[in-house]
């Protein structure tokens, strides 16, 4: 019998101790999410940096544009939001929504040939858009949009930059 207790006093022990260490992870797990969440809040920069895309193409209704810059966010690697700048017009375009919206120009500030924004700006309105094409055309990806209102065809062509992952030296 005092056999048999002493198992039992030793299952007792074991299972206190399994408890104790999964209330430890638990509380480390609850801190390292803390943290983690903490420092995303902290370092969350409250303004969006736009810097130029070189090399890019534009062309509104099949002719080059005069005036006119793409930027967009570096951080960005699929370049899934673009700002353009065409004229006195800032329109930033959503790719993966496909929602082109303008935005007012004093929205952004210039520094160098970088522009700031507010991470909380609006934009003034959104442009009904149609016929989207969106393709990879080898050497530079085609974004294509017809702006409904004013009845004019956007076609920009962003350089891509070449994959040297699979080439054999």
């Amino acid at each position: 019998m005092r056999r048999l207790a002493g198992m039992m006093d030793a299952g007792n022990h074991r299972r206190r101790g399994t408890r104790a260490l999964a209330a430890r992870a638990r509380l480390v797990a609850a801190g390292v999410a803390w943290l983690l969440v903490a420092g995303v809040a902290a370092g969350a920069p409250d303004k969006i940096t736009w810097k130029r895309v070189p090399a890019a193409m534009l062309k509104v209704d099949n002719r080059p544009a005069k005036v006119w810059a793409i930027y967009h966010v570096e951080k960005d690697k699929k370049e899934t939001r673009l700002l353009l700048q065409l004229g006195n017009r800032y329109l930033m375009i959503d790719t993966r929504l496909r929602l082109i919206t303008e935005y007012d120009p004093n929205a952004f500030s210039k520094k160098g040939e970088e522009y700031e924004m507010e991470r909380e700006a609006k934009g003034v309105q959104a442009l009904p858009t149609g016929d989207w094409i969106l393709r990879d055309v080898g050497t530079s990806f085609l974004i294509h949009a017809m702006l409904k209102e004013e009845g004019r065809a956007l076609e920009i062509q962003l350089p891509k930059m070449p994959d040297f992952r699979n080439v054999l030296w």
